[in-house]
């Protein structure tokens, strides 16, 4: 599978959980069965049979070789990225990192991915409200949510998943004082919703508000390292095929970071409709929903 060509064949270069499949056909019986009692209910459950194979779709994944790399832990858009205090529940070290915010649709892959070489120190899980299907806000209450936080050489990085609280929603297959490897899966999370990437301030990164992130695969940044590493020439090498990516989509220096100080600063950032990516993308569309659901929120 790793020598496909799957960042141009992302679709065709995965698979379904089997007790996806196995549950998929059982709801699609079930839909023939509501069909047979009156024809409309069929396309109800069909869109549950539907809902349910794309809950269960992974893709297979090639890390990249990088010592100190830091990888995105999931496909999605970035929506934004400023300096914020490290929430409590990942127990870093230093009292302000940098967040990303990945927003990932429903059809998105379901796997999570280590973000960085290390071992996971802790991991905490939180159930969400089944009344609550879909996340239209990163931080609404009653979302199924995870925290993760990795370590490598006395820094750490952290990773905070939300997701509906209907359904299982957010599995992790790791558990503290576990080995991490780079771009590795480490969990899943079904039908999309949101993921924090929370790094030092002092990582080098690569990324900017609307870029694709392709889980396991994209270089966001690297941890700080006193001396020269082995693998810096294959980082800048990384770093170089991104920049070249970036031409013509994010209009200031797309590699310094663009931080803010409050929540109520998230603005200034281009929105998902803002960047020249394709209008195809369907995590796209529901980024610029939850966006539009925010903004009015706000506004009222």
């Amino acid at each position: 599978m790793d020598d496909l060509d799957h960042k141009s064949t992302p679709w065709l270069n995965g698979g379904f959980d089997i007790e996806g499949i196995v549950v998929a056909f059982a709801v699609f019986l079930g839909a023939l069965l509501l069909g047979w009692l009156w024809a409309p209910l069929f396309w109800l459950g069909f869109l549950a049979f539907i809902a349910t194979l794309l809950a269960t779709r992974w893709s297979q994944r090639t890390p990249p070789e990088l010592a100190s790399g830091i990888v995105a832990p999931c496909d999605g858009i970035v929506v934004s990225i400023k300096q914020v205090e490290a929430p409590p529940e990942l127990r870093l070290h230093t009292p302000v990192v940098t967040r990303v915010r990945i927003s990932s649709a429903p059809v998105s892959t379901n796997k999570i991915y280590t973000p960085i070489s290390g071992s996971l120190e802790h991991v905490t899980l939180e159930e969400g409200d089944s009344s609550i299907p879909i996340a239209m806000r990163a931080d609404d209450e009653g979302l199924a949510r995870a925290w993760m936080c990795f370590e490598s050489h006395s820094q750490q990085v952290g990773i905070r998943l939300a997701s509906g609280g209907f359904g299982p929603r957010i599995e992790i297959d790791m558990n503290a004082g576990d080995i991490a490897r780079l771009g590795k899966p480490c969990g899943t999370r079904r039908l999309g919703g949101w993921c924090d990437l929370f790094i030092p301030t002092s990582s080098g990164q690569l990324i900017w508000p609307g870029q694709s992130l392709v889980g396991g695969e994209t270089v966001i940044g690297r941890l700080r390292s006193d001396a020269h590493d082995a693998d810096d020439d294959e980082i800048e090498e990384a770093f170089e095929i991104q920049r070249e990516a970036a031409a013509g989509v994010a209009e200031e220096d797309p590699f310094e970071p663009v931080l803010a100080e409050d929540e109520e600063e998230d603005e200034q950032y281009g929105s998902p409709e803002d960047a020249d990516v394709s209008e195809e993308d369907p995590a796209i569309l529901f980024a610029r929903l939850r966006e539009t659901a925010r903004r009015s929120e706000e506004g009222d």
